[in-house]
C-alpha cells in the first residue's frame, strides 16, 4: 500500500541505503555492482537517486529495487526488515484507509451514474433530431408544398439547422 512506501521514505534516508547495497562513495558518486567507474548519484535534499549508466531513478525503494533487480514491493519489504521500520497499520489507519476507498468508491458510483445520464440525454437529442429532420423531408418532399416558396425555404433551414445541431452533437464538426 502506498502508506507502507511513505512510511520507508521518511524513516529511511538514502544515503544510508546506497552505502549499505553500493559501499562508500567515490567523488561522491556510488559504483553500481560489477562496475569499474561509479556512476549512481544521490541528491540528497529530494532523498533521490540517478544511475547515468542505465538512465534510472527514483527514491530509496526503487534504489533497492534497482541494485537487488527486484520489484519495489521486495524492496519496500527488505529494507523495511533490515532498517528494522515497521510498516504494520494500526486500526485508526486502516480505518482512515477503508473510509478512504469507501469515498473514492462512491465518489466513481456516481461519475458513472452521470456519464450514464449524460449519455441518455444526448441519445434523447439525437433522436429528437432526426424526427425533426424525417418531417422537414417529408414536407419538402410533399406536393402541396412548391419549390422555393417562404413554406418551402422556412423547411429547407430548419432542415439545415437541424443537421448543423446534429452534426455538432455527434462531433463531426470539431
Amino acid at each position: 500500500m502506498k502508506e507502507n512506501f511513505e512510511i520507508i521514505k521518511s524513516e529511511v534516508n538514502i544515503n544510508d541505503v546506497a552505502t549499505r547495497l553500493l559501499g562508500e562513495p567515490i567523488r561522491g558518486m556510488y559504483r553500481f555492482p560489477g562496475e569499474r567507474t561509479p556512476s549512481i548519484k544521490i541528491y540528497k535534499g529530494t532523498g533521490s537517486f540517478f544511475d547515468f549508466g542505465r538512465a534510472k531513478g527514483g527514491d530509496a525503494v526503487a534504489l533497492w529495487a534497482h541494485v537487488r533487480n527486484c520489484n519495489n514491493w521486495e524492496a519496500m519489504k527488505e529494507i523495511s526488515s533490515v532498517f528494522g521500520v515497521s510498516t504494520a497499520l494500526n486500526k485508526t489507519d486502516r480505518k482512515v484507509i477503508a473510509e478512504r476507498i469507501k469515498t473514492q468508491e462512491q465518489a466513481q458510483k456516481e461519475r458513472e451514474h452521470a456519464e450514464k445520464c449524460k449519455r441518455k440525454k444526448w441519445i434523447a437529442q439525437v433522436d429528437r433530431l432526426h424526427e425533426e429532420l424525417e418531417l422537414y423531408d417529408n414536407l419538402l418532399n410533399s406536393p402541396h408544398i412548391p419549390p422555393l416558396s417562404w413554406v418551402w425555404t422556412w423547411c429547407m433551414n430548419g432542415k439545415q439547422l437541424a443537421e448543423f445541431k446534429l452534426d455538432n452533437l455527434c462531433g463531426i464538426l470539431e
